[in-house]
């Protein structure tokens, strides 16, 4: 049995227990009692989870989650018990789009191929969200890696706040890049799949030889030792006709930690795209999946944002955990909620973030807003793509 210290504060003390069959949270002190609600959903999360390491000094559950124990990691209870027994939110995972991309996707969330947002203005922000308690920060869409400033960013970041990762579609991911992410301190780097045979991940991504370039990217990233997740959006297509099998099948094969399978969402210049879409039967499969892995010794772990986001887990994490900076200066609730509830060039991001955690959707604990058919009609299906993101005061 490992046992790892995750928490220690006024009258509370978390530790997590790793044996061979099971992940349990547990906590003495007389705050206990107050925050065994908190553990107790999180241990039923736990129960088909498998961490990516645990030694007798650090326990990785996750590429999404910081290593226990670590500074980010007991921020990041903070934060839960202050929503619990205060009922304050906080940003706890930010991602920050504004890069351009080296491919061109048929499914693509970018508004505007280069970033109006200065340099200065991303080095103030990064310092305002790390105030707010952010315990996660992700340099996303399109790709990071464009960016000459990115080492810059990613060096003005206090690691014992925060970790961070790189979102990658891999064509820049080469050996001596890899070794500079490491080398600055970078947690994970998360390159998505489209498809596990090379023709079907290229076209998607409008670049021919895509494929092989994420892989190798991958397989560099690895070599470095870097935290690696293959990421997926999943579509009823990939889960009929088997291919999510094989994508994990390629995920052990190249030995990346974790899987991340995430329910595809028809937004941003996609938005009416609504045969991308889950039904029950979907998510049912994923979730057999999801359990046979983190529940196998042999290879990789696998996330599923819909067990993460469920109403019994965390819920939606939109507005409540999650904030998202895009090319414009906008903050919207998480990358697939086109709403934009104001600009970091005209207020602060405290302004901002309080006016989104006020908003009446996003005040209890629900499943995933985008995928809310009548979220989706009253709030999003009426503004065309081109006048995407939507401001806030025109649906309030």
């Amino acid at each position: 049995m490992v046992e790892v210290k995750a928490y220690r504060g006024r009258g509370l003390e978390i530790w997590l227990e790793v044996t061979e069959n099971r992940i349990e949270l547990k906590s003495s002190g007389w705050l206990s009692k107050l925050v065994f609600p908190l553990l107790r959903r999180i241990n039923k999360m736990l129960r088909y989870e498998k961490p990516i390491r645990a030694t007798e000094k650090e326990v990785v559950l996750s590429t999404w989650l910081p290593p226990i124990p670590s500074e980010p990691f007991q921020r990041a209870i903070k934060a839960e018990i202050d929503m619990l027994l205060k009922k304050r939110p906080s940003p706890q995972v930010v991602s920050i789009n504004v890069a351009d991309c080296t491919l061109n996707c048929a499914e693509c969330n970018i508004v505007k191929p280069e970033s109006e947002v200065t340099a200065e203005e991303l080095l103030n922000f990064l310092a305002q969200i790390q105030d707010l308690g952010t315990v996660s920060i992700g340099f996303a869409e399109g790709d990071p890696l464009l960016r000459k400033d990115l080492f810059k960013l990613i060096d003005c970041i206090n690691k014992r706040k925060s970790i961070i990762s790189v979102f990658t579609p891999g064509p820049l991911l080469t050996d001596d890049v890899a070794a500079r992410l490491k080398k600055h301190g970078v947690y994970a780097v998360i390159t998505g799949i489209k498809s596990a045979v090379p023709e079907k991940h290229d076209a998607s991504r409008g670049f021919k030889g895509a494929f092989y370039k994420a892989v190798k990217g991958m397989q560099n990233a690895v070599d470095n030792g870097l935290l690696v997740s293959m990421h997926t959006h999943v579509t009823p297509s990939l889960v009929e006709s088997g291919e999510l099998f094989d994508i994990y099948q390629l995920a052990s094969k190249i030995k990346v930690h974790e899987l991340t399978i995430w329910d595809s969402h028809p937004t941003w210049s996609y938005k009416d795209r609504k045969d991308l879409l889950l039904e029950r039967r979907h998510r049912e499969n994923i979730i057999a999946l999801y359990k046979e892995a983190n529940t196998s010794k042999d290879g990789p772990r696998v996330f599923y944002n819909a067990v993460f986001e469920s109403p019994k887990s965390f819920g939606c994490m939109a507005g409540r955990r999650w904030l998202n900076l895009i090319h414009s200066g906008d903050l919207t609730p998480c990358s697939y909620v086109p709403i934009s509830f104001g600009n970091i060039k005209d207020e602060k991001v405290e302004t901002i973030w309080r006016r989104m955690y006020k908003f009446k959707e996003f005040r209890s604990k629900r499943p995933c807003v985008m995928l809310d058919k009548e979220f989706r009609s009253k709030y999003i299906d009426s503004f065309p793509a081109a006048d995407l993101p939507i401001n806030h005061k025109d649906i309030i």
